[in-house]
C-alpha cells in the first residue's frame, strides 16, 4: 500500500512510494453489488446490474466474479497500475466490453505517484474535483444503453471506487448512511488503513451546494438530465 518516499526534498510535490506487491494480493477481493439498497416509493437499486472490485489482474475460480455473466467491465486505474498489477481477467472474456478510464495518469510514475496535497480529511473530494473529465466519461457510459451488467473497479477497490459508488448511490436515491456503510465496508478487507465516514463529508457538502445530487452531477461533472435519467431507469426497480 502507499507510504511516503521519506529521501525526497520536504520542499516537493509528496511523492507515495505503492507496494505493488501487497496489492496483487489484493485481487478480486473488496467485490460486491451495489444492487439491494431501498430508495424512496419503496423502491431499490437492481440487484445483479453492477458491481464494484480491487484490481481485477487474477481472479481465483472460487471467487463469485468466475461465475458473473459481464456485459461491461470498467477500469480506473491508471496506464501505470495496469502496467504492474497486470490487466483485468474479466476484459478477455467473449461478449464482455472493456473500458479503461485511467484515473490518475498525472499522478502515477513507474515508482508510485505523486499527487496534489488536498486539505488534511479532504481525499476523497480530492478524488472527484481532480478526476472531473474521467467521472464524466464514467457516467455517460453508464447512461449508455446496454451495458449492464457492468464491474468497476480500482486497484484496492475503495478509494476511487468508493467515491464512485457514493456518488451513483447518491444519484439513485440511497439515503446517506446506507452509502456510508457500503463506503466502510472496504475495512473489511482494508483493516491496517480504515476508511472513516468523515472521508465522506465534503463530498455530500458539494453535493448540497450545488442544489442536491442532480444539481451536482450536472454542473459539477457534467451529465445532462436526460443521461441522469436513462442511468436512474436502467438501475431502479420499477
Amino acid at each position: 500500500m502507499p507510504k511516503k518516499d521519506k529521501t525526497e526534498d520536504a520542499t516537493e510535490k509528496p511523492r507515495v512510494v505503492v507496494d505493488f506487491e501487497l496489492l496483487r494480493s489484493f485481487a478480486a477481493q473488496n467485490f460486491r453489488d451495489l444492487g439491494g439498497h431501498p430508495v424512496a416509493n419503496q423502491r431499490r437499486v437492481r440487484a445483479g446490474k453492477i458491481f464494484r472490485s480491487s484490481h481485477l489482474a487474477e481472479v481465483p475460480p472460487e471467487s463469485p466474479i468466475s461465475q458473473l455473466t459481464l456485459r461491461t467491465l470498467v477500469t480506473l486505474q491508471s496506464r501505470a497500475e495496469v502496467k504492474h498489477l497486470g490487466s483485468p481477467e474479466p476484459a478477455t472474456r467473449v461478449g464482455v466490453r472493456w473500458e479503461h478510464i485511467p484515473m490518475g495518469d498525472e499522478w502515477f510514475n513507474d515508482q508510485g505517484y505523486t499527487r496534489v496535497a488536498p486539505e488534511p480529511g479532504r481525499e476523497h473530494l480530492a478524488l472527484v474535483m481532480h478526476f472531473r473529465r474521467d467521472w464524466r466519461r464514467f457516467f455517460k457510459l453508464l447512461a449508455e444503453r446496454d451495458v449492464y451488467p457492468l464491474l468497476f473497479h480500482c486497484s484496492a477497490g475503495r478509494d476511487r471506487t468508493g467515491v464512485g459508488a457514493a456518488m451513483l448511490l447518491s444519484m439513485l436515491g440511497v439515503e446517506r448512511d446506507r452509502i456510508v456503510a457500503d463506503f466502510l465496508e472496504s475495512n473489511l478487507v482494508f483493516k491496517k488503513i480504515p476508511l472513516a465516514a468523515e472521508q465522506l463529508d465534503p463530498v455530500f457538502e458539494l453535493i448540497d451546494e450545488n442544489g442536491g445530487i442532480e444539481g451536482f452531477m450536472r454542473q459539477v461533472i457534467g451529465l445532462d438530465a436526460h443521461e441522469l435519467a436513462i442511468i436512474q431507469e436502467d438501475l431502479l426497480e420499477d
